[in-house]
């Protein structure tokens, strides 16, 4: 088995064996520019040619294929519906879709059971609809891959699974995974998903105010950013500083409301943020947001937890 995350700054590819929790071959690599926004393929053919590389150097013998994809358009709704069997609950399902996604027949729809109460006989659902639009490029990737797609799943239940695999949180912890353009945040509640959001917001933000305060080109500001301590550094950054506060503190907001409605929902506080993703390895980013939320914030420097917990995720079946 074979999992894919093309991001729209790296793509990261791994292989998995069920008798191992790890990804036996990691690699990860630059994407072509433009072939990835927003979970979307821009370019099947130049996406293709890269990819077909990778797999002839790396993976000859895998033939299943995993994705795992992150978008804005995808909609991810968790509802509460009386407990009952599958078959039932898959019919009841059909009559409420229509509330929760507008034009659904402009998508392709899946749901999850994710928690079951029962005292009150009532189990959540986390229902998931991608546009057709969007799914059926990557079906055609895999095709000219001469591939066979086995699932295609999204970032919130990746990283639920795998995180439930490889660490067994316990208490209220959020994982907020931090790529290039957007920022995917799990909320989870003794081991079991609780809601996911996505907010706009990445590490190519911060790439942008280097490049234009410093005006140097943006491969140029993205070195600068991984190496010099901007967030820690009070007096040679001073100014760089003060600009890129007040972004991240604008973004943190928005996932501080995110907190909120989970607190508000849930009835309690979270204890910790589990930093992934690229831009979770920026100097200093991790002590600015424990900082900002007051709440213990830890990261790794393993590439499976920073760049791997959706690949691995998306290959975890039946969790």
């Amino acid at each position: 088995m074979i999992g894919f995350d093309i991001g729209s700054f790296y793509t990261k590819i791994g292989s998995f064996d069920k008798k191992n929790t790890k990804l036996n071959n990691m690699i990860i690599e630059r994407t072509p520019h433009n072939c990835i926004e927003n979970g979307y393929i821009k370019d099947i053919n130049l996406l293709f040619q890269f990819l077909n590389e990778i797999l002839k150097k790396n993976f000859l013998k895998e033939k299943k294929l995993f994705f795992c994809v992150s978008s804005t358009d995808i909609i991810i709704r968790e509802i509460i519906m009386p407990m009952m069997k599958d078959d039932e609950l898959k019919s009841a399902l059909k009559y409420e879709i229509d509330q929760y996604i507008p034009n659904s027949d402009e998508y392709i729809i899946d749901y999850k059971q994710i928690d079951n109460d029962e005292d009150s006989k009532k189990t959540k659902v986390m229902i998931v609809a991608a546009p057709k639009n969007m799914i059926s490029e990557y079906v055609k990737l895999t095709d000219m891959l001469k591939m066979r797609i086995e699932v295609i799943d999204v970032y919130s239940n990746c990283i639920y699974k795998s995180v439930n695999k490889l660490c067994k949180l316990k208490g209220s912890v959020s994982i907020v995974n931090i790529g290039a353009a957007y920022t995917d945040i799990t909320l989870l509640n003794e081991g079991k998903y609780a809601f996911s959001r996505i907010v706009q917001f990445g590490g190519n933000d911060i790439t942008e105010i280097i490049a234009n305060m410093y005006n140097i080109d943006f491969n140029s500001a993205e070195e600068y950013k991984r190496t010099k301590p901007f967030l820690i550094d009070d007096e040679q950054y001073s100014d760089l500083k003060e600009h890129i506060k007040e972004h991240l503190n604008s973004k943190l907001n928005e996932i501080s409301r995110i907190f909120d409605f989970f607190e508000s929902s849930y009835h309690k506080s979270l204890n910790g943020i589990q930093l992934i993703g690229g831009t979770s390895k920026l100097i200093g980013l991790g002590k600015y947001i424990e900082e900002y939320f007051k709440i213990p914030v830890s990261a790794s420097d393993d590439d499976l937890y920073t760049y791997f917990i959706p690949v691995l995720g998306s290959m975890i079946r039946g969790e």
